[in-house]
């Protein structure tokens, strides 16, 4: 389908750069506003038209044509470099997902608000892409797209509201007069925001503040104190199916997907309740001033340290008897934990089995260093008896693999 997929794992990186460099990323903008044009042509197939329109208004589709070729046709009009330049780029930005009717406000590059907001009916989507805020009216006038006799100007009636922010020929963020239908799909591609909300954000955002709407089902950040959550949507508009291999990949950008199991995300998936899933929160690890490919991670209060690569870093051969659940080097033994196949320890053992101090050095890193050199046992198998000579492999699996 036409709707672009973000990669949420590095979401709310702003990459608008674009916006406020002359000259290097023209290139890079023209690429995003065609797929802008492309979006809102292929809006144009799907019939979405212009602004809000009052519930049940019976609509005259002559009129409807003409409005949406007008709408596809100011998506086309080329910008001149200077009109690249919008007049803040102080790290304000408007990012809407309509998969979860959410608003998003960024200020100096963080994200301080989230609106609740209506979007796009099924045959009236809201149109994907990167746009700009091209204009803003207080107390805006509503012409009836059925009956351009019928106009109606600012008040109560009006399903405009009292806010008008422009961002893509007929297409912009307003009030509304029905506020019950915001959380849902009832507009004809507006976005429709609580009366309060859209004037609360009309004083934070400016001509030429970014604006980026996109269709997201899942949207997976980091909570407060770091800790990796996510959620999935219903697919409201029928077109971006997920997999379980499509999460797993998302929570490897954080680091964290052994600690979420596949029947738990198949089951998320197939709920699609908008709920938050909290899985565990990641933290940098390094090993005598190595950064380590893996994170160290925290879930239900224990800290973890992935096995292999930590004794892949020490230059340390391990012995994994997975009869007895343990791990064995030379400097003693810890208990293994088996998440999705890759072997962690309790980092309360890293002293212990790797002949190492350290920990939690700030709120999102760990840091280990070798203690001083002592005597220690030459590791064997404990069924043989003979001496254990395997070199760690990182994340290897735990089954032995056959040849």
């Amino acid at each position: 389908m036409f709707f672009t997929l973000k990669k949420i794992s590095h979401h709310d990186k702003l990459r608008d750069g674009i916006y406020f460099i002359r000259g290097m990323n023209i290139m890079a903008f023209r690429m995003k506003t065609l797929a802008g044009m492309i979006c809102a042509a292929t809006m144009f197939t799907f019939g979405t038209a212009w602004a809000a329109e009052p519930e049940g208004i019976d609509i005259n589709m002559a009129d409807v044509t003409r409005e949406q070729a007008a709408a596809v046709a100011s998506a086309q009009v080329e910008l001149h470099e200077e009109e690249l330049i919008p007049k803040v780029n102080d790290g304000t930005k408007i990012m809407i997902n309509l998969a979860n009717r959410g608003l998003y406000l960024f200020e100096k590059g963080v994200k301080t608000k989230l609106y609740p907001i209506a979007c796009g009916r099924y045959t009236n989507r809201s149109p994907v892409g990167y746009y700009k805020v091209n204009e803003k009216e207080v107390n805006p006038i509503w012409v009836d797209p059925a009956d351009r006799s019928n106009v109606v100007t600012s008040g109560p009636s009006n399903p405009l509201g009292y806010r008008w922010i422009g961002f893509n020929g007929y297409y912009g963020i307003h009030g509304t007069n029905n506020p019950s239908s915001i959380g849902t799909y009832a507009s004809k591609g507006c976005i429709r925001m609580l009366e309060d909300d859209v004037e609360d954000l009309y004083e934070r955002v400016e001509v030429g503040t970014p604006v980026e709407v996109f269709y997201n089902r899942c949207v997976m950040e980091k909570s407060n104190d770091g800790t990796v959550v996510y959620y999935i949507y219903p697919d409201a508009y029928d077109c971006q199916p997920l997999s379980v291999e499509q999460i797993n990949e998302w929570l490897h950008g954080y680091g964290v997907e052994c600690f979420e199991s596949d029947d738990a995300i198949k089951d998320k998936i197939a709920a699609e309740d908008g709920q938050p899933t909290y899985v565990a929160k990641p933290f940098n690890l390094t090993v005598n001033g190595k950064s380590l490919e893996w994170k160290a991670v925290q879930k239900d209060g224990i800290y973890y340290l992935p096995v292999y690569q930590m004794a892949e870093a020490l230059n340390m051969p391990v012995y994994v008897d997975n009869a007895a659940g343990m791990v064995r080097t030379s400097y003693g033994t810890a208990t293994i934990n088996n998440f999705k196949n890759v072997l962690y320890i309790n980092a309360d053992e890293a002293e212990a089995i790797f002949n190492i101090n350290g920990g939690k050095y700030s709120s999102n890193s760990m840091v280990y260093t070798t203690n001083p050199p002592k005597k220690t046992a030459e590791v064997t198998n404990s069924d043989t008896g003979t001496k254990v000579n395997e070199t760690a492999v990182f994340n290897r699996n735990i089954d032995p693999v056959k040849k």
